[in-house]
């Protein structure tokens, strides 16, 4: 009885005290709060900050909810949880950073909650402004930052040698006490705050190029799209794009994007150029792989069978391709010589007919020719005066091994010498297969040529092609070069033995001992180098007191990279230059052999090279005719040639400096090497 008693007495109670509960439970309240912090202006990117005392004397505390508007639209929010009535509490709600809104006011809306859900709200008005920065930093990918100075209201620039492709992403520092740093990256092919793709900077060709990037709009460059009939072409390395195209004589090809075009030099054997910039397809119908190659600035053309390079075929179709010295594209400087994958691809006229157009002295040498036809752009099947090939040529004929010519390798007939800026046109007939080839060489008159003229120090530049220009002339140690209608001076690669160029300054210093040089501008490939001369311009070699001039051939070594690499040719050695009397210098990038960028001029993993009393064979320094200093000893051994010591590699990235010193005379010379 006493239980039930009690359960009554429990179940009384309840229901008296459970609508009491419930009473006190939901009333209002009234929250309060005082708002504190410098809240009239903030920049994009900020995060602004603020202080709630928040109070509630009748019921439980909830949230703080902070809520920023830009407009109508709700940019960014925050809420702040609140335990304990009549505390403190420290906010901030982040000031979005977004492209293309002008400066202006936001609405900042700060609401105190309790747990019955009453609130307490206060509005403020904020002043949004850009950040001034006073310069950005741009991160490339490798680690390494560069200073982007302010150019105008947003935007920012720096301009460097950089290669064609530079990724990285752009930082803005902090800038006041709320401010925050931020990371311009890359998405969805837009750079955003705080992306975290690199952006994809590009250049048509490496060199000296401005990355500029704008705080208002979010927009960069250089962004550049290489395209033909506006398709994009692909890259294959930093310096050449590729594009397949099935085309058909007579098709115009229109190209875009590509830097100095009108300064291209477009193979007449493909293509005639057209007032408006775009080329006509003069080949017979295929498809065909165009390589443009920003760096040498020229479309290298050749015939495809799928995604491979063409072959010849037994019954004379196919592609017929060209491997030798004495022919190049697209000039001579850039001679196919033996290396097969530089071979030239004739343009076929037909379905079993080849030809190339050639120019004496630019694509084909005048005095000298030893090249040859094969079935691939590579060994194999080739094209021989012994046994397949008839050359009907008064000017050209085909060695057949027993001539005092090698089998099937084209020569000059005696006594002939191709005329300058003559036009050569070669044919090689398959029509009756390919054991029955027939040559024909023309000569279809002398190319046109007007010349823009280039001066140093007031005397005017020769020039046959308006890329390569020279000069004869006199020159004082430390003097300054200047050139007239070439502008250009920031985009060349200087020899550093020979030349300093102050990009403040704008100006460049000649840096060997006086006397008569050969300079020479290569305004395709972007350089500017030198060689010692005689006064009638013939070239310097050494005298017996150790001044004058002292060569360099070999392998490891190049100018001016190690694409282009001086080799055992004769006609083809570097004169090094005097940096002070009969003391001769030669300073490198160590670099990998192959796709090296300018200034690596030393390979880190292999040299063999040797100093040459003139440009070629004849006086020589071998490496026990010279002193080496214990540095010298330590990275180079004495191996008939000039050898890395053995287990010895030099640090790729690093600067050397290799030095002939024969002041105490030809006899008594000092080889030195050091890292800087």
């Amino acid at each position: 009885m006493k239980s039930y008693k009690f359960l009554a007495l429990l179940l009384a109670s309840s229901s008296i005290l459970l609508p009491a509960c419930s009473d006190d439970e939901m009333a209002p309240g009234n929250p309060t709060m005082d708002v504190t912090g410098s809240l009239q202006n903030a920049c994009f990117g900020d995060s602004l900050s603020f202080s709630v005392k928040a109070f509630d004397a009748e019921v439980p505390l909830s949230t703080i909810h902070a809520e920023l508007y830009f407009g109508d639209e709700m940019v960014s929010e925050e809420v702040i949880r609140t335990k304990e009535n009549g505390a403190t509490y420290e906010g901030k709600i982040y000031v979005p950073y977004i492209a293309n809104i002008p400066d202006g006011k936001a609405l900042l809306r700060l609401t105190l909650q309790n747990i019955h859900f009453t609130t307490k709200e206060e509005l403020y008005n904020v002043n949004i402004s850009h950040p001034d920065y006073p310069s950005l930093i741009f991160r490339a990918e490798s680690g390494e930052e560069y200073t982007m100075q302010k150019e105008s209201q947003y935007v920012y620039s720096v301009t460097q040698r950089f290669p064609a492709e530079m990724r990285g992403v752009i930082v803005a520092p902090k800038v006041g006490a709320d401010g925050n740093e931020i990371v311009f990256g890359y998405e969805n092919s837009e750079i955003k705050p705080y992306a975290e793709g690199s952006i994809p900077f590009s250049n048509s060709a490496p060199g000296r190029y401005s990355i500029s990037f704008n705080t208002y709009s979010f927009e960069g460059s250089p962004f550049v799209v290489l395209s033909i009939n506006d398709q994009q072409l692909e890259a294959i390395d930093e310096t050449t794009s590729k594009i397949d195209l099935d085309l058909a004589k007579g098709d115009t090809l229109v190209p875009s994007g590509f830097p100095e075009y009108s300064d291209w030099w477009i193979d007449p054997s493909f293509f005639s150029k057209n007032e408006d910039g775009s080329l006509t397809f003069n080949a017979y119908d295929g498809k065909y792989r165009i390589i443009a190659d920003t760096k040498l600035r020229y479309f290298r053309v050749y015939k495809l069978d799928g995604l491979n390079p063409a072959t010849l075929s037994d019954d004379g179709t196919g592609a017929l391709w060209i491997i030798g010295a004495g022919i190049g594209h697209p000039s001579l400087a850039n001679e196919v010589g033996w290396t097969t994958e530089n071979a030239i691809c004739m343009a076929p006229t037909g379905e079993k007919t080849y030809q190339a157009v050639l120019v004496g002295g630019k694509t084909i040498a005048t005095n000298s020719i030893n090249f040859k036809f094969f079935g691939q752009m590579g060994w194999g099947v080739e094209l021989k005066g012994s046994a397949n090939l008839t050359s009907k040529s008064n000017l050209i004929g085909v060695g057949t091994g027993s001539d005092g010519h090698d089998d099937g390798n084209l020569f000059l007939q005696d006594g002939v010498v191709l005329q300058d800026n003559g036009i050569y046109v070669i044919t090689v007939d398959l029509t009756q297969g390919i054991n029955d080839a027939v040559m024909t060489v023309d000569y279809n008159g002398e190319q046109q040529f007007e010349e823009k003229p280039i001066y140093l120090n007031d005397q005017k530049m020769s020039t046959s092609d308006n890329a390569m220009y020279s000069t004869v002339i006199e020159l004082q140690q430390n003097s300054k070069l200047t050139f007239k209608d070439f502008t250009a001076l920031a985009d060349l690669y200087y020899d550093p033995d020979y030349f300093y160029f102050d990009e403040d300054a704008f100006e460049i210093t000649f840096l060997p001992v006086s006397g008569h040089y050969n300079v020479i501008l290569d305004k395709l490939n972007g350089t500017l180098s030198a060689k010692r001369v005689f006064a009638d311009g013939s070239e310097m070699t050494l005298q017996s007191d150790g001044s004058g001039a002292l060569w360099l051939m070999g392998w490891g070594v190049g100018s001016p990279s190690l694409d282009y690499q001086f080799g055992w040719n004769p006609g083809s050695a570097y004169c090094m230059a005097e940096v002070s009397p009969k003391v001769y210098q030669f300073t490198g990038v160590a670099g990998p052999e192959k796709g090296s960028e300018y200034g690596q001029r030393l390979r880190f993993d292999y040299l063999s090279f040797k100093f040459f009393h003139q440009d070629g064979w004849g006086g020589e320094f071998a490496t026990s005719a010279l002193t080496f200093t214990s540095g010298a000893s330590k990275l180079i051994k004495d191996a008939g040639n000039f050898e890395l010591a053995d287990g010895v590699q030099l640090e790729e990235g690093a600067t050397y400096v290799l030095t002939v010193d024969l002041t105490a005379g030809v006899e008594k010379g000092v080889f030195n090497i050091v890292k800087k």
